[in-house]
């Protein structure tokens, strides 16, 4: 499933990207590091739930996956959407599973990587017009992110409203 900016691109935000960004399940990490390898990438980091992979050739996109349990991932997979991206189908997961996984990261995300995401979610929530007031969307930041992150964004969709 693809995920990141391209994913971000396809729900209405358009922003650069320069990287493959593939959630995956645990269960077929081997098979995912074995076609990658297979295609002259290298592992540039392995943090276990996140390796970053090296393409084979300057100028081609870094690939980096994002292993979820099979729980996880089936139903981000079933919900997800069909998109052609570079003449090939692939899916996206759908706005609520995007945004969760965008939350997820700035949960755990450092310094490096916040204004990113967080960017991602603002425009994210304002382009599909979500209301933070809601008590979804506020218990959806507060599961998979935190108090912080749902009043930053709030702020920073109200501030921008103005």
């Amino acid at each position: 499933m693809v995920i990141g900016g391209l994913a971000v691109n396809f729900h209405g935000y358009s922003r650069d990207t320069a990287d493959l960004d593939l959630l995956i399940s645990s269960a077929k990490r081997k098979g995912w590091l074995t076609l990658f390898s297979g295609l002259g990438y290298t592992v540039y980091i392995d943090k276990g739930a996140f390796i970053q992979l090296s393409p084979p050739r300057q100028g081609e996109w870094p690939v980096d996956l994002m292993m979820v349990g099979e729980p996880t991932f089936r139903p981000m997979l079933n919900q997800g959407r069909a998109v052609e991206i570079y003449g090939t189908r692939m899916i996206i997961p759908d706005l609520e599973h995007l945004l969760t996984l965008k939350l997820h990261v700035l949960k755990h995300a450092n310094i490096g990587r916040f204004m990113k995401d967080f960017l991602d979610v603002e425009n994210l929530v304002r382009v599909n017009r979500i209301d933070l007031r809601s008590e979804v969307v506020r218990r959806l930041f507060l599961k998979y992110g935190t108090a912080e992150l749902y009043e930053k964004a709030s702020h920073a969709c109200a501030t921008r409203e103005v």
